[in-house]
């Protein structure tokens, strides 16, 4: 799809409206799309526009022509609207033998100003992330999410430190490499660095769990819990994704991006239920079940990226199912140990049209389920209830009580089943664009 800007209206085969939900249908050479109501503002524009595209391309227009409305404000007309047209467009093909052609031009009235050239930006970003989500776990092993990294820190001019296997066991992060034994894939541990060319004001630390397939080791998920366990790794990809953007968003932090990748599978040399293992922290861990593994990668990633003495320290996970349970398939866990940031992340969220629901972190009760009798901690509680929080406190176990964290349990956004709003069948980029807002953001404010 191509997006062209003119001040004056070009012929074209229709003229997009964009109106209220009660006003609808076509007349003439216009067409009316409805902006749904009881939808929050930072989806509904882009709701809206992603609906435009498919019903233009569903009866084969080729050109339209898109008026922005007199009382809409430019920076929620350019951003939102040119951002759910190009959401919506996106395709992972890869694979296909044949490629859909997508001949569509969109005239737009106004000019091609700062907003659209960052609009772009974080477009780009969300579909190289949606990409790496979408490839599947032969092609998206732990080296190749290394080499996307490795890559993306050569075109960019970041620093990016990897430790395979040999380092992994002389630093001790032995909860990553217990989830890593059951696998044949190497296991890395990257970190990725991005530092601005002025004064650094802040620095902020990333992690995205990133396990490329998780068949739940010897706690065997059921064949259908394993269909979509690709997704595993979208933390890392939405870490990754952020990185594709830093540099031409000219972000002023210093951001770094930490993620240990790996598999969990069955083989021989598993971990079992019940084996314990001394974390990089220093603290014990009984796994009880070898599919609560994430927050095994977790515990060691994270007390890696407490290391680098962050501002903030921010990390992304398809974690939990009861999130998803809790809040459905459209919704965000937030967790945090600091409010201001867990505010700024909500904001940000509703900017980029991504939702998040704040939930509680502390609970003493939980806590009191994490004791083990033969190690320091143990990796479930042993029952249903409140599993989310629960997993975000066992993270909590393994920083500092002064690191400002904030963790965000994304296992029911990342991927659809069927097509919604903006986002196609598959994964939705989910996390980056708030990201991003929340760099950009923070940055004005510093």
């Amino acid at each position: 799809m191509e997006i062209k800007f003119t001040k004056t209206r070009p012929k074209a085969e229709v003229l997009i409206r964009f109106v209220k939900e009660s006003e609808k249908g076509i007349k003439g050479r216009t067409m009316k799309v409805p902006v749904r109501s009881g939808v929050p503002k930072g989806i509904a524009l882009r709701w809206a526009a992603a609906e435009a595209y498919r019903n233009v391309k569903a009866i084969g227009i080729r050109s339209i022509y898109v008026k922005k409305p007199p009382h809409m404000e430019p920076f929620k007309w350019y951003l939102q609207m040119y951002e759910g047209f190009k959401l919506a467009a996106y395709r992972y093909d890869r694979f296909h033998t044949k490629k859909e052609e997508d001949e569509l031009v969109v005239y737009w009235q106004g000019e091609y100003n700062d907003l659209v050239k960052k609009a772009d930006i974080l477009v780009e970003a969300t579909n190289f992330t949606r990409d790496i989500v979408n490839t599947p776990a032969n092609v998206a092993t732990p080296e190749y999410l290394k080499d996307v990294a490795e890559t993306l820190a050569k075109e960019n001019g970041y620093e990016v430190r990897v430790f395979g296997r040999p380092e992994l066991e002389r630093m001790g992060m032995n909860a990553f490499l217990a989830v890593a034994a059951g696998s044949q894939k190497e296991p890395y541990l990257v970190h990725l660095i991005y530092r601005p060319s002025g004064k650094v004001r802040r620095r902020i630390v990333l992690v995205g769990k990133a396990l490329t397939f998780d068949s739940g080791g010897l706690s065997l998920k059921s064949a259908q819990g394993m269909m979509t366990m690709k997704i595993d790794k979208a933390g890392a990809a939405a870490v990754l994704g952020v990185f594709h953007a830093l540099k031409r968003l000219k972000i002023d932090y210093e951001v770094h991006g930490i993620f240990a990748a790996t598999e969990n599978m069955p083989d021989a040399n598993a971990i079992h239920p019940g084996d314990i293992v001394k974390s990089y922290s220093g603290k014990t861990i009984e796994i009880l079940n070898t599919d609560a593994e994430g927050r095994l990668t977790l515990a060691d990633a994270l007390a890696y990226a407490a290391e680098q003495e962050p501002d903030y320290l921010i990390d992304l996970a398809t974690l939990t199912g009861s999130a998803v349970v809790a809040l459905g398939e459209f919704t965000a866990a937030l967790f945090t140990t600091d409010n201001s940031l867990g505010h700024a992340i909500m904001k940000s969220g509703n900017i980029s049209g991504e939702r998040f629901w704040h939930m509680p972190l502390e609970d003493p009760f939980l806590r009191e389920k994490m004791r083990s009798y033969a190690a320091d901690v143990k990796n479930i509680a042993g029952d249903r209830w409140g599993g989310a929080i629960f997993a975000a406190q066992f993270l909590r176990e393994f920083l500092p009580e002064r690191i400002r964290w904030a963790h965000l349990d994304i296992a029911g956004p990342v991927f659809n089943m069927k097509e919604w709003a903006y986002n196609p069948v598959g994964a939705t980029g989910f996390g980056v664009r708030t990201l991003l807002h929340l760099l950009m953001r923070t940055r004005s404010k510093s």
